[in-house]
């Protein structure tokens, strides 16, 4: 699955682009598909092709956000919860370190 154990919510923040969990929701489900456009954003963003979003093609896999994508996910994610602020702080402190060894 391409979302793994990250949510919904938190693939609609991480591509960015307006899309909501409830949008994501729908689309694993099957109750609607994305229009054309928010597709191809959706494998520009993922990095990933269309075949392979669509289960055409299993050979490739999707790349792995950038370090500084995951620090702008964990940074927006301190602004809706304080009660998993430690935990937030913890991972973007190990961003942080691995981004300085680049």
């Amino acid at each position: 699955m391409l979302r793994g154990t990250r949510s919904q919510a938190v693939m609609g923040a991480m591509v960015g682009g307006g899309i909501t969990q409830a949008a994501w929701a729908q689309w694993e489900t099957g109750a609607r598909q994305p229009k054309l456009d928010v597709f191809a954003y959706l494998c520009r963003r993922l990095g990933v092709s269309a075949d392979w979003l669509l289960g055409i093609d299993d050979s490739q896999q999707p790349i792995k956000p950038s370090i500084d994508e995951q620090l702008a996910l964990l940074k927006s994610q301190l602004g809706e919860t304080a009660k998993n602020m430690e935990g937030i702080m913890s991972q973007i402190s190990r961003l942080e370190r691995e981004q300085a060894k680049t």
